[in-house]
């Protein structure tokens, strides 16, 4: 979907309302709770369960049983507990509790949202940096006080990467109330080839990240037209544009079986996009996000009529980006003094943009590393010693 904001007819309203959910379009089950818990979490006190059909679907992509992706490497740190876990609101506590093996998938799918945010800013003035007044929960990580792009990003890419964390963790059983992918078989899949392999449950990862995150925001009561109501807002519409960039970046996925390569049967089922690919859709939504404010009514609006509403898709975002050439700490800005970059680029990363005009200093690194290694017969390897000398550039 293209990111660029187009111009509305006269028509069009100025105010937007929430599109119905994913999770309001699919019946689902809800599983069975631990006994002796009793929940009531509200408006969001709805539970999730497995199964359902999907219908967002991608063009099939054929893979090789040698080109078979790999799942991503899990966390080695011991489970989480709820009574170790702070941060977590009312409902997210009580939700804990029927869900506690949820955690890992979660914290995991924090972190890798989180990872890809830094990867995606590498060479931008604002790199997902926080500062100390920044940090949110310890677990659920980091959120910027400000309400600006930059913190819509970090909402989509943090709801992105728990439901893509949940999703693969009921496909590999790692969770007792989900397993593989019930969603339907794709109408123009060929009839020859069999649906039905181990798929991503990508309704039970964004039933459970609905719930659980954006209890949070819903259980708050704020007055209509605050800072504080309109954050909550822009919040939950961003956690929905994460979770529907899971949806909309999935693929069906096939691969062949048989004797050698003969390719005599083949298996398809629906496959999460990587971390990657949802990072770089959500950077593109970030460079259009659009600019709205709260409403006395408690709505969004958006500030610039010429524009176009934002869907479901879209990032949302309040106030302007701080400076980020500067350090800020109220405006959560670390600012780029002190950051490498580069002498001879014009893009992001280059010493002019990257250093906002105060210039860069250079220091020269003489390093000795080994080099030009053979391996001799029997058996030792025999190495030469190589000085190397590099320039580092830092702004000032």
């Amino acid at each position: 979907m293209s990111t660029t904001v187009s111009r509305c007819n006269k028509q069009s309203s100025r105010h937007f309302k929430e599109s119905s959910s994913y999770a309001q379009q699919v019946p689902w089950t809800p599983p069975v709770p631990s006994v002796g818990v009793d929940v009531s979490v509200g408006e969001a006190g709805t539970m999730v369960g497995g199964g359902g059909s999907m219908g967002m679907m991608g063009d099939p992509l054929l893979l090789s049983p040698s080109s078979s992706p790999l799942p991503p490497a899990l966390p080695t740190d011991p489970p989480p507990k709820c009574n170790n876990v702070s941060g977590l609101s009312a409902g997210q506590a009580k939700l804990c509790l029927l869900y506690e093996e949820h955690l890992a998938s979660i914290r995991y799918g924090i972190q890798a949202g989180l990872a890809e945010c830094r990867s995606q800013f590498l060479h931008r003035r604002w790199n997902c940096s926080m500062t100390a007044e920044n940090v949110g929960s310890p677990f659920l990580g980091p959120d910027l006080q400000t309400s600006s792009r930059e913190a819509a990003f970090v909402q989509a890419i943090k709801a992105a990467g728990v439901a893509h964390a949940m999703a693969r963790a009921c496909r590999d059983g790692r969770l007792n109330t989900c397993s593989c992918s019930r969603s339907g078989r794709p109408k123009d899949l060929r009839r020859d080839w069999v649906w039905g392999g181990c798929g991503d449950n990508m309704e039970y990862g964004y039933k459970f990240t609905k719930v659980f995150l954006d209890v949070k925001e819903k259980e708050k009561r704020w007055k209509k037209g605050s800072p504080e109501q309109g954050r909550n807002l822009m919040n939950l519409h961003n956690n929905e544009a994460g979770r529907r960039a899971v949806l909309k970046k999935s693929r069906v996925t096939c691969k062949c079986h048989g004797v050698s390569g003969s390719c005599s049967l083949i298996t398809c089922w629906q496959q999460l996009p990587s971390i990657r690919e949802l990072g770089e859709h959500l950077k593109e939504k970030y460079e259009g996000a659009i600019e709205v404010r709260a409403t006395r009514r408690g709505r969004l609006q958006i500030r610039d009529p010429r524009f176009s509403l934002p869907t479901a898709s879209d990032l949302v975002y309040i106030d302007d980006s701080p400076n980020y050439c500067i350090r800020n700490i109220t405006a959560g800005s670390i600012g780029t003094h002190g950051r490498e970059c580069n002498r001879t680029s014009h893009g992001m990363d280059g010493c002019s943009l990257l250093c906002c005009g105060r210039g860069y200093n250079t220091q020269r690194l003489v390093t000795r590393e080994k080099c030009e290694c053979k391996f001799h017969w029997c058996c030792y390897v025999q190495c030469k010693t190589c000085i190397r000398n590099a320039e580092v550039h830092t702004c000032k």
